[in-house]
């Protein structure tokens, strides 16, 4: 056990189960308030994060499960939906596999049919990662994992050093931290791919209270690829008023505005446990997804996971920038740092239909 026990925020560690042999720990980041948030060297995965509803009942807040060996079985694999982990060298989808970059066109690995996704067949979500630090004192628990990728891996140049800090705060923020380095130029797009369940028992989050800043999104063809435009978004995925998330489907890059990145830019509500989660990020897209595609597995211990049983906010670059002139790219420069951040902001407080920065 890594623990201060001084402090009201703490460290603890575990062990997790077997991957190939391989022993996985579990560190729990833990406040006073009785938040608590677990990560896992594979994958730098969140397996659970527990907040207390508005009558102290402790409620699992995301989709996961109880051990490591979960993450790796059969059943999973075979959608292999990335719960609770970090997303790279390069989150969504990249056409056709391939990538300008200085002058070239660079091969990746193609993992989606022709395309690209995730990082590949083995992304960032698959990889051990190393608990480099750790940190807890009075006002927060902090936990940082770092990964090396190698000069080729699924096609990416350049060797790569990432890290990733999860910090929880006494005030119930969770608060994600990526860096990453590189010996070349190379393309960078990382995001964290919790799902998101804030109700007591409920199966899915069509109840949920859904608000989003954004009005625009990038367009995408038949096979969600980008075409390059930008719109504003229909009545059917403009959450600008707060309203339940009901029967809407949702797998949308929301552009996020200039100057919102100490804004909330997105918020969700559980009506039976009054329990809300804001997000804030400097990145300048979000994908919000409200898991379609999730295949149904019943787990014993934890909310089962099916279709729209849970959403996710996945702040990060453009999709498929290298290939969209007019998308900011997602390129990373030799010897530069990438930083990004997010923060998700738990509360008992309810959805209010608010306005931030109009």
């Amino acid at each position: 056990m890594k623990q201060n026990e001084q402090s009201l925020c703490t460290i603890d560690t575990q062990p997790f189960g077997l991957i190939d042999g391989e022993s996985a720990t579990l560190w729990t980041l833990a406040n006073s308030d009785g938040m608590q948030v677990s990560i896992m060297d594979f994958g730098a995965i969140i397996t659970s994060i527990v907040m207390p509803d508005r009558d102290n009942k402790p409620v699992e807040c995301v989709l996961g499960f109880d051990s490591a060996e979960d993450y790796t079985s059969s059943s999973y694999r075979s959608s292999n939906p990335h719960l609770g982990a970090v997303i790279g060298r390069h989150a969504g989808r990249i056409s056709h596999a391939r990538a300008p970059l200085n002058q070239e066109l660079i091969q990746l690995t193609p993992n989606l049919g022709e395309h690209h996704m995730h990082g590949g067949y083995t992304g960032f979500d698959q990889k051990w990662w190393t608990v480099s630090t750790t940190h807890a004192d009075e006002h927060t628990a902090s936990v940082t994992l770092q990964l090396f990728s190698a000069d080729g891996e699924e096609g990416y140049p350049g060797n790569l050093n990432v890290q990733v800090c999860y910090t929880l705060t006494a005030n119930n923020e969770l608060n994600v931290d990526f860096s990453a380095q590189s010996d070349q130029d190379t393309f960078i797009n990382l995001t964290q791919h919790s799902y998101f369940n804030l109700a007591l028992h409920e199966n899915t989050v069509s109840e949920h209270q859904l608000w989003l800043l954004p009005q625009e999104i990038i367009v995408t063809d038949n096979n969600m690829m980008p075409t390059g435009a930008i719109t504003k978004a229909s009545a059917a995925l403009d959450f600008h008023s707060a309203r339940p998330i009901a029967n809407s489907i949702i797998d949308t890059a929301y552009v996020l505005p200039p100057h919102s990145a100490n804004s909330i830019i997105a918020r969700i509500s559980a009506p039976d446990t009054g329990l809300s989660m804001a997000v804030k990020t400097d990145a300048p897209v979000v994908v919000v997804y409200n898991a379609q595609h999730l295949h149904e597995q019943q787990l014993p211990k934890r909310k089962s996971l099916r279709p729209f049983a849970a959403i996710c906010f996945e702040p990060q670059g453009y999709t498929d920038a290298p290939n969209q002139p007019a998308f900011p790219n997602n390129i990373l420069r030799a010897d530069t740092t990438f930083k990004q951040h997010i923060t998700y902001i738990f509360s008992r407080d309810p959805i209010q239909p608010l306005i931030v920065n109009g």
